[in-house]
């Protein structure tokens, strides 16, 4: 009984130690990251020969070939209303003093304008620029503008087969 309680033993041992696991892996000879500030960047070598620049995309889901990938927080995510999502954009800092930082997030392709209203509904700011749904940072100067309460219009004009997103957000202007 001992031996073969032994036996038992090392059986289950061995197959513990010998176990394969099915999943997703790479072959890759090195790589990285590096941050500085709000901005991250992400690199690697010697990766198969098979990567290359292939993207392919639909309205449901994103095919990519490469091992980093955009948008690798909320892979899945694909918000196709017409207002942005927590995760479409990001705003800071906020109360303000000299600038406001807006990460664009969003996988809609499109012209972006951005616009800040005071408090009486004047426009005191306005800028436009084109996104093409692969990460976005603008950096407003508010610095010149009064202490006040504002609201920041950002409108996405959609390229074909993208949707057309609006959002509107509180800024506070201090100092």
């Amino acid at each position: 009984m001992k031996y073969i309680f032994t036996l038992l033993i090392i059986l289950f041992s061995c197959f513990q130690i010998n176990s394969q696991v099915v999943g997703p892996s790479v072959v890759n000879t090195a790589g990285g990251n590096f941050q500085s500030g709000y901005y991250q960047f992400e690199w690697s070598l010697g990766e198969l020969s098979l990567v290359g620049d292939m993207t392919s995309t639909n309205n449901s889901f994103v095919i990519t070939n490469g091992f980093i990938q955009s948008h690798i927080q909320y892979p899945f995510g694909n918000n196709s209303g017409n207002i942005f999502g927590n995760d479409e954009i990001k705003i800071f800092p906020n109360p303000a003093s000299s600038y406001v930082e807006i990460n664009f997030l969003s996988k809609q392709k499109g012209h972006i304008t951005i616009s800040f209203y005071d408090g009486a509904g004047k426009k005191v700011y306005t800028t436009s620029d084109t996104y093409y749904g692969v990460g976005l940072i603008k950096r407003i100067p508010v610095s010149h503008l009064p202490n006040e309460v504002y609201m920041l219009h950002i409108d996405l004009d959609p390229f074909p087969g993208s949707n057309a997103k609006k959002g509107i957000y509180k800024i506070i202007k201090i100092k």
